[in-house]
């Protein structure tokens, strides 16, 4: 094995230029195998694992908590235990999960610069100490600004690495005057606001990445796009249909997914996103479906939804909701969608406003099932926020009319008297299939009629 193989990040997400190193699973010096665990990153979308290049000793380059730059080595495989440990140590609810064989540091030791492959080094011992709670570390073109700009550790006590690029950001940044024009591309002109003066005591917390990625993708959609919203309410006497029945395996959101998917071709305008006087308007109708159970809210991205058959809906998400709950959810399957839903039927909200996201032209909300006094009948509510540079209140109307009237289409069936009505997919009338208890439905696409046969994918 060669002196020290660099343990890299690999660009998984285009749109990071950083991740945070989450927890190590092993401690600086431990012995390591070749594809074992070493560590977990966060990512603006999602957290991902890293596994040993090789076989050997690790070396820790950055401790828990830090913003590493992607491409940056987190540490490195060596062939010989190292010397020295570093100032930086596990969380204790990392250590815990740890085996005991940590080596304990020699009283006053400092880390030792650790050649590294080629003609990078890397420094272990910090050269200056904010006050925070890590040590920080400052690369040889930072101190050197600092020095120059009299800049001081305290300037950058939320990172703990400090690069060239961190100094520049702070020596260009300018504070925005409180009527400073924010250009946009809608043509409309929007102005900070400055926040009133808080005189109260407070707390900060420090978001996560995801976090901060989820704001910065809803302020582009708000910055690109001119929002509004139409609603309607729905009886839930068809999505009831659907759970009773061996449709869909009872999943009403796969219903509700698989019909959007349909209707959007219909209704491209939606399916878009406004760009300096256009509308872009996708080839592909990949559906976003908004998930959230209290671990952080993930879109999942069903691509090519308005390929795929009810079946095919049903299952992928089962599968893209079990990934989350497992924390696998990767980059591809969270990214590049066209439109996306919010269901809080679930949570028992009645009614809400979704916001548009980053590169869309439209979102829909579902809400939960509210029950009139003595009506045996529920009904729901869908709200359907829009850009209107790309359409308009009455197109967003009918689409949601559309989407209504298929779904509560899915509690009906053609009578038997209707034969000349067949499957514009299989060719059964409605009497044939009645005898194998099926029936027919309303299609959106294509338009006619679908059996609940061909429509479950058979």
């Amino acid at each position: 094995m060669t002196s020290s193989i660099p343990v890299v990040l690999e660009r998984d997400n285009v749109n990071d230029e950083s991740v945070t190193l989450v927890r190590w699973y092993a401690r600086h010096g431990d012995p390591i195998e070749a594809n074992s665990l070493l560590a977990e990153v966060e990512t603006s979308k999602a957290n991902l694992e890293v596994y040993a290049p090789a076989t050997g000793f690790l070396l820790w380059v950055f401790p828990e908590g830090a913003d590493v730059k992607v491409t940056t080595p987190i540490g490195y495989i060596v062939a010989q235990a190292p010397a020295e440990t570093p100032e930086f140590e596990m969380t204790p609810a990392t250590a815990s999960n740890v085996g005991t064989s940590e080596k304990p540091a020699s009283p006053g030791a400092k880390p030792a610069e650790t050649p590294i492959q080629g003609n990078v080094q890397t420094t272990l011992n910090p050269e200056f100490t904010a006050v925070t709670e890590f040590r920080q570390r400052f690369s040889p073109v930072a101190a050197k600004l600092m020095e120059e700009h009299g800049l001081a550790a305290t300037d950058f006590a939320d990172k703990s690495a400090v690069r060239k690029q961190d100094i520049l950001d702070l020596l260009h940044r300018t504070p925005a005057l409180p009527d400073a024009p924010i250009s946009s591309n809608a043509g409309i002109t929007k102005r900070r606001i400055p926040l009133t003066q808080i005189t109260q005591p407070y707390q900060e917390v420090k978001l996560s990445k995801m976090k901060r990625r989820e704001g910065c993708a809803l302020a582009a959609g708000d910055r690109n796009a001119v929002s509004s919203a139409v609603s309607v309410t729905c009886f839930t006497r068809g999505l009831r249909r659907v759970v009773e029945s061996r449709m869909a395996g009872g999943n009403a959101s796969a219903v509700i997914v698989y019909e959007v998917s349909r209707l959007l071709r219909r209704y491209p305008a939606l399916n878009a996103t406004y760009s300096n006087g256009a509308m872009l308007c996708y080839d592909q109708v990949n559906l976003g479906y908004a998930i959230d159970d209290g671990r952080g809210l993930k879109v999942v991205t069903f691509q090519n939804c308005d390929t795929l058959s009810l079946q095919q809906v049903t299952a992928q998400l089962r599968d893209l909701t079990v990934a989350y709950l497992d924390n696998k959810l990767t980059p591809a399957l969270i990214a590049n969608a066209t439109f996306t839903i919010s269901d809080l039927s679930g949570m028992g909200v009645s009614n809400f406003l979704p916001l548009i996201s980053e590169n869309q032209g439209g979102i829909l909300g579902v809400g939960g099932e509210q029950f009139p006094p003595k009506s045996t009948y529920g009904f729901y509510t869908l709200t359907l926020t829009f850009d209107h540079q790309l359409s308009d209140g009455r197109y967003a109307t009918l689409f949601l009319n559309d989407l209504k009237d298929r779904l509560l289409s899915y509690e009906c069936t053609i009578q038997e008297t209707q034969q000349e009505i067949t499957c514009s997919q299989c060719g059964r009338t409605a009497a044939e299939l009645k005898a194998l208890d099926y029936h027919l439905l309303k299609s959106a696409c294509p338009d006619g009629y679908l059996c609940t046969y061909c429509l479950a994918g058979y």
